[in-house]
């Protein structure tokens, strides 16, 4: 992926998303991660929460929807599907550890040489992503969707060899993506799992960050008074995003002044240390030339051209979730991810006939 030469990746930093339809997943993620989404009311099949001959028969009366395919079939069966078309608004917060390796560095117009001795500490990636997304249960046990939106992203380096610091990166841009989920009910209990791809687009970024999401819930519903239904979930999520980060990086937006002044004597002597004394010759050629450039009064302007690897610290980590039905129209969710990732989602849907 190329960057801008005014910027710094954001999945150098990490992703989003999507999170998963928990989605860029994170997010990056996000992520989405990003998430991003959420995934549909897996539990519409569930043989225990079946219809009465009555509200069958009274349903069957009108209904003229085309989604989900055998959708008339699985009423007569009493089963008590959703109405077919979700729109959604959905919040995401993610926050996860990434790790760096194999940084390759260079300046001006001279070939990226590999620098593996560089040595990185702790990395964060952080995302919030506002986005909208319509699903369609396609048939009664499987939903497709799509969705886009608003990403805003942060991301914190630890440097530890050959120098210490830590720089923070903030921007923003769009995701968008696809994803499907299929679900199948035993009794109260269902079990559904979600795969969703994403492509995010940051204001630093020229080639866009792309992710996968694949999560997998098992829960339980309940019937509540009139046409109120409440579900909870356990369940984990894995997410994927493009690992290759090569572009050009504006030193000021990665180092500010006051950290280069702080880190002058390290850098003054660097060509002491035991670091430098075990570089090849050309890897001594390129880090004197860094160097250089950042003890240089106008290194703000500098720019550095990078290559690197990047992925999350933990590619799994665990799901928590609740939604309640207001009635045949509105839905309330809220998800919550920990063990591995930090996440929160909040989603409301609006059903339509179709």
């Amino acid at each position: 992926m190329r960057i801008h030469q005014s910027g710094v990746s954001h999945r150098f930093p990490a992703l989003v998303s999507s999170i998963p339809r928990a989605r860029s997943y994170f997010p990056v993620a996000l992520s989405l991660v990003i998430s991003l989404l959420s995934t549909p009311r897996a539990a519409a099949q569930n043989p225990d929460l079946m219809l009465t001959q009555a509200e069958r028969d009274s349903i069957l009366k009108t209904y003229d929807n085309t989604f989900p395919i055998w959708g008339r079939q699985a009423l007569a069966r009493g089963f008590d599907l959703p109405k077919p078309l979700g729109i959604n608004v959905l919040g995401v917060y993610m926050t996860q550890p990434i790790d760096i390796s194999n940084l390759g560095l260079s300046t001006g117009t001279n070939p990226i040489t590999a620098l593996e001795q560089v040595e990185f500490g702790t990395n964060k990636s952080s995302v919030y992503n506002v986005s909208a997304r319509a699903d369609l249960w396609l048939f009664p046990f499987l939903n497709v969707y799509g969705f886009g939106g608003r990403v805003w992203a942060n991301t914190t380096v630890e440097l530890v060899t050959p120098i210490a610091f830590s720089s923070s990166v903030d921007q923003g841009g769009y995701t968008g993506g696809f994803g499907l989920t299929g679900a199948i009910g035993l009794k109260r209990n269902f079990i559904s799992a979600d795969v969703n791809w994403s492509w995010t687009n940051l204001d630093k970024i020229i080639d866009p960050v792309e992710g996968r999401i694949l999560s997998v819930r098992f829960g339980r519903n309940l019937k509540l008074d009139g046409q109120k239904r409440l579900a909870f979930w356990v369940g984990a999520m894995n997410q994927k995003f493009g690992r290759e980060t090569d572009g050009t990086i504006l030193l000021s937006e990665v180092i500010p002044q006051e950290t280069v002044d702080r880190i002058r004597t390290q850098l003054e002597n660097i060509d002491q240390s035991p670091f430098y004394q075990g570089l090849s010759p050309a890897q001594k050629i390129v880090v004197d030339q860094v160097a250089a450039e950042l003890l240089n009064s106008n290194a703000a302007n500098t720019t550095i051209n990078y290559q690197l690897h990047k992925a999350p610290s933990e590619p799994w980590n665990m799901l928590a979730g609740a939604n309640i039905d207001l009635n045949k129209r509105w839905t309330i969710r809220a998800e919550a991810g920990f063990i591995g990732r930090t996440s929160v989602l909040l989603n409301a849907v609006y059903r339509i006939d179709l």
